[in-house]
């Protein structure tokens, strides 16, 4: 059953960032009068389709992709039902500017998406660090549980037996106390540990193991949260997605700069449904949410890359246009999109090789 789960909602993302992307570029066309014969989700044979007043709507087998069938494209030079159009409603008659509208509208759209989908799950689930030493949770089995600290409780300070320092805390990184802050090689420490309990100062003796995978005394403590307000929730939303699209930039750049080494690190579709199935199975729809935002922007900036076939090429082959006065010839550019499209396939198939040895190596 949670195998079936998993299915559904791999299905669910990546149809979600297809259809919104493509949508983009949809609309767009649309607004600037460009006629549009079919508007697909997938590739290969279709499974459903339903034709509205112009425009054909598709859902095909293979659902890693889609597209909008635009009268004026290269690839539909010999599709009947894209012909005898006025050429205002063609790509080749429109201005260039509205071509690099419609073409970077999908990736517009992705982010549009991410965006959303950030920001909900920031308004409605988002949690930042209270201000002051506030426990959140306490870990079984830790010397928090094993001596009294209690939820909610507030550190105020913290006496070290052995030394006999103290130190006042005023934020959670004051509990942290490593071995070179308190210039000590000891194993345990015995503290008196201050809280704040019901507006009452509590001293609670603890004797505290030195942690080291954490690097740390570790109280087995987790630090309290609170909701985030509207403004942080879009604050921190942009800062999310700023940090998504640098991490995802850098990562380009390796893949151009160090392409044996980075290429082995890539996921495909088996790899992105392995990554899903494990979200899923948190049973958190906040980090199913996340996920999805993570990927339409990096479905969106990887459709930036100048590679024939890819939005980012659509974009130069406009621009080098407008420079030179003419049309790059036909032929080129589909000569061009059909090559790209097959390195990009070529990576596809290479990179879900390496996700199989992955997963089952």
């Amino acid at each position: 059953m949670q195998t079936i789960i998993n299915i559904i909602v791999f299905l669910l993302i990546l149809g979600s960032i297809i259809i919104i992307h493509e949508l983009g570029h949809f609309l767009a066309a649309k607004f600037f009068g460009v006629y549009c014969g079919q508007f697909s989700i997938g590739f290969g044979p279709k499974l459903w389709s339903k034709k509205g007043k112009e425009t054909e709507y598709e859902i095909r087998a293979l659902p890693f992709g889609g597209f909008v069938a635009m009268a004026g494209e290269e690839d539909q030079a010999d599709n009947e039902d894209m012909q005898d159009f006025p050429v205002e409603r063609t790509l080749k008659g429109i201005k260039t500017y509205q071509k690099v509208i419609i073409f970077l509208a999908g990736v517009f759209m992705n982010f549009v998406l991410a965006f959303v989908v950030t920001l909900g799950v920031n308004v409605f689930a988002g949690q930042l660090p209270v201000n002051v030493a506030q426990i959140g949770q306490i870990e079984a089995n830790s010397p928090a549980a094993q001596y009294g600290l209690e939820k909610d409780d507030v550190i105020q300070q913290i006496q070290i037996v052995e030394t006999g320092e103290s130190i006042l805390v005023s934020n959670f990184e004051d509990v942290h106390l490593t071995q070179d802050t308190l210039k000590t090689k000891a194993n345990t420490l015995n503290m008196k540990i201050t809280v704040l309990r019901d507006n009452q100062k509590k001293v609670i003796d603890m004797k505290v193991p030195y942690n080291v995978e954490a690097s740390r005394y570790s109280l087995g403590i987790q630090q309290a949260t609170r909701d985030m307000n509207i403004a942080e929730a879009f604050q921190y939303t942009f800062i999310s997605l700023k940090s998504m699209s640098v991490a995802i930039f850098a990562a380009l750049g390796q893949l151009v700069t160090k392409f044996s080494e980075t290429v082995t690190q890539l996921s495909g579709p088996a790899g992105i449904y392995q990554i899903t199935a494990q979200v899923t199975e948190t049973g958190q729809i906040a980090y199913v949410l996340n996920l999805l935002a993570l990927l339409s922007v990096n479905i969106g900036i990887f459709n930036l890359m100048p590679i024939p076939g890819l939005d980012g090429c659509q974009v130069l082959f406009a621009i080098v246009e407008k420079m030179i006065g003419r049309e790059l010839p036909e032929k080129l550019k589909l000569t061009l999109q059909m090559i790209g499209l097959g390195l990009v396939l070529l990576l596809m198939v290479f990179v879900t090789y390496q996700d199989i040895l992955r997963i089952f190596g």
